[in-house]
């Protein structure tokens, strides 16, 4: 038999190695081509033409089928699919606490930056977009990266952690992936490709199988190991896990010329009993049981030395014991010794073993990752233990166990305003705003905040704050703006509708003020209308605050430059904040619209008066 000549074996070796390379080749544009193994997109189309908003089910990318996953998704926001010039574009990334969980964006760092920089920038474009949801973690952040980055944002804000265990494919989770962080990573990279996706989405289930068999809140729902002890190799590999999947995170946007402000993590430390305590040894359980009982004794009674030695002593003999260290927290601030205190309390957040709340581990990593990358480092934790009673922080500053309320909220915020003011993003020409001013313009509503604390009250009804479900029920409404709060809460009404409804009540009665904080949460909502930015210019005018009013005011005459209400509006602005010359051009250009305007004539004669005097 003749065997082939040596070039001509390289060639059909060559021809044999090419052949399942052309075919997955072929194969993956063929599935392209017919839309086959798509996997869902961090943004889309909006129904608005030239936007893009987030996805709503791109959580689904994560798991096997077409709507695997638990029904969370980031809030809509709507931003220029291109981005025009001088636009400042900021994205939030996070877990519930970056989405401002209970409140919703308007409480977030998205919405409390968008109102801030907008007023920093009064004539520029600013969009701050958020890709902050429930239940995600480091991988979550990870995959989003590359699409981030296409839309060429100025800077890139960050608050996350507390979910690496817990959530969607963290080491605890319920659904956790199962594999090693490169494998994990790995998979989602292939799953970039049709043919990979498209296996998926055909051998995993249609829905949300975990979340079926599961009963009961997100939280409840998610947590697959409910025990997670420090010295466990899980611990150990939550924390690997974290590390790599930031350091990578921030050297993308490293690479990419990004700036990065990653937060340190807070959460509720003296009054967030800890959920899990590690299980005493059966040789100590009598003497443990005897201390705990004369420590809570003894400090009832007043005698705090004595609490405080056998709190000391109950650490002692188990150190694991979240729950002892707890007691001593509460002994160390009853005998004022606060910096003993926060360190106890701490050390029992540290050693809770049911991990809805991110170890003091994490905030090392994130200092450590910031640092090795060029990302800036906001010290969130520090910002509210600043603020905090006795400076640790607790119920003050936290509506649980680690979502913040709206005074937590704004201070995280205000840090990271802080931060990227220092940083100079956004250029020259910076108008800075004062912490007081921004604390009274917060954007969240009466109707928002009413129904945030009734989402908390239902939250703390169930598990782990209660072994069974609590009964919840709406509260009798007190006025008009809880009728409309709770009709909102319950379906009944749009958050549109709420926002239009809670207006006119406002202005009826004359709270211009509130009137003014609904009408900015619909302009900032719906950036291509203009007439939310008029109404907004027009409450603020209203209001007495021509200052703050012109910027919308002037938008929507941009966005409607033929409108003789948005010119007229913008005239007045102009003429109340002594702009006359500027008020003059906007009435000339009424009057070419509309030559026989009733009031124009009047207001222009004066504006030119003015003017010249």
């Amino acid at each position: 038999m003749n065997r082939p000549a040596p070039p001509r074996r390289a060639v059909l070796y060559l021809i044999a190695a090419i052949i399942p390379v052309a075919f997955v080749v072929l194969l993956e544009g063929a599935l392209r081509l017919a839309g086959i193994g798509e996997r869902q997109p961090l943004f889309v189309p909006a129904p608005e033409p030239g936007y893009l908003m987030p996805n709503e089910d791109v959580i689904h990318r994560f798991f096997a089928g077409t709507r695997g996953g638990p029904k969370v998704s980031i809030d809509t926001t709507f931003f220029r699919a291109e981005k025009e010039d001088g636009t400042l574009r900021v994205v939030v990334q996070g877990g519930s606490s970056a989405a401002g969980f209970p409140y919703g964006k308007w409480a977030a760092p998205a919405g409390m930056l968008q109102q801030r920089l907008g007023r920093t920038w009064p004539g520029r474009r600013v969009e701050v977009i958020t890709t902050a949801m429930s239940a995600v973690n480091s991988y979550t952040l990870l995959d989003f990266r590359d699409e981030i980055l296409a839309l060429e944002p100025d800077a890139v804000v960050i608050y996350a952690g507390h979910n690496e265990f817990l959530g969607v494919l963290g080491t605890g989770s319920a659904y956790s992936s199962g594999f090693s962080p490169a494998l994990t990573r790995l998979i989602l990279t292939l799953r970039r490709s049709h043919i990979v996706e498209a296996a998926f989405q055909l051998v995993g289930p249609d829905g949300d199988e975990t979340s079926t068999a599961r009963k009961g809140t997100l939280m409840a729902r998610i947590a697959g190991d409910r025990s997670i002890p420090n010295d466990s190799p899980l611990f150990a590999a939550t924390e690997r896990q974290f590390g790599e999947n930031l350091e990578r995170l921030l050297a993308g946007y490293a690479a990419a010329g990004v700036p990065v402000f990653i937060g340190t993590l807070a959460s509720n430390e003296r009054d967030q009993p800890p959920f899990v305590s590690s299980p005493l040894p059966p040789a100590d359980a009598e003497r443990w049981t005897a201390l705990e009982t004369a420590t809570t004794d003894a400090l009832a009674r007043g005698r705090r030395d004595e609490a405080y030695r056998d709190a000391a002593a109950l650490v002692r003999i188990h150190d694991p014991s979240a729950d002892a260290w707890f007691l001593l927290g509460r002994v160390a601030e009853a005998n004022r010794r606060a910096e003993e205190a926060r360190h106890a309390y701490l050390a029992a957040k540290d050693r809770d073993q049911l991990r809805f709340r991110a170890p003091e581990s994490f905030n090392e990593i994130i200092r450590s990752s910031a640092h090795g990358t060029g990302a800036t480092v906001v010290d969130v934790q520090s910002k509210l233990a600043g603020a905090a009673t006795g400076g640790i922080i607790g119920n003050d500053l936290m509506l649980e166990h680690l979502h913040p309320n709206l005074a937590g909220y704004f201070l995280m915020s205000d840090a990271f305003y802080a931060a990227m003011m220092a940083a100079t993003i956004g250029g020259s020409g910076a108008r800075f705003v004062d912490t007081a001013t921004a604390r009274k313009e917060i954007p969240v509503t009466e109707a928002g905040r009413l129904a945030a604390e009734w989402r908390i009250q239902r939250l703390k009804g169930d598990w782990p704050f209660h072994e069974e479900r609590q009964p919840f029920s709406l509260p009798p409404p007190k006025g008009e703006i809880e009728k409309i709060a709770q009709a909102w809460f319950a379906g009944q009404m749009s958050w549109a509708n709420a926002m239009d409804a809670s207006l006119v009540y406002y202005q009826r009665v004359g709270r211009y003020d509130e009137a003014a904080r609904v009408a900015v949460n619909v302009a900032m909502a719906f950036p291509f209308e203009a007439n939310p930015r008029f109404v907004a210019g027009s409450v603020m005018l209203k209001d007495g605050d021509t200052r703050r009013a012109l910027p919308w005011l002037r938008s929507a005459a941009e966005l409607e430059s033929r409108n003789p209400k948005f010119l007229m509006a913008l005239a007045q602005g102009y003429f109340e904040a002594g702009m006359f010359q500027e008020s003059a051009v906007v009435l000339e250009r009424v009057l070419l619209l509309e030559p026989e305007h009733p009031t124009a004539p009047q207001y222009l004669e004066r504006a030119r008066a003015a003017a010249e005097g």
